[in-house]
């Protein structure tokens, strides 16, 4: 397959945890499963309104209610 790394294994993929431990349960998903989430979640947001996408942002604690920036974000 050209272009892409060999995909690693489990053991030598980094973690976004402090502790080590993997956040998910179980096996970790494929380059190809990830591509394809990624790809759903695209055709998710191309079919949303601009409201449903601000309403998303503010769920997700991106932006606050008023349309500002959470404090997490710099806002």
């Amino acid at each position: 397959m050209a272009g892409f790394p060999p995909e690693p294994t489990p053991d030598e993929m980094k973690t976004a945890t402090k502790n080590g431990k993997a956040r998910v349960n179980g096996r970790l998903p494929t380059r190809k499963e990830l591509l394809a989430a990624h790809e759903r979640a695209l055709k998710r947001l191309d079919r949303m309104t601009p409201q449903e996408g601000f309403e998303t942002l503010v769920k997700a604690g991106i932006f606050t209610p008023d349309g500002r920036l959470s404090p997490r974000y710099g806002g």
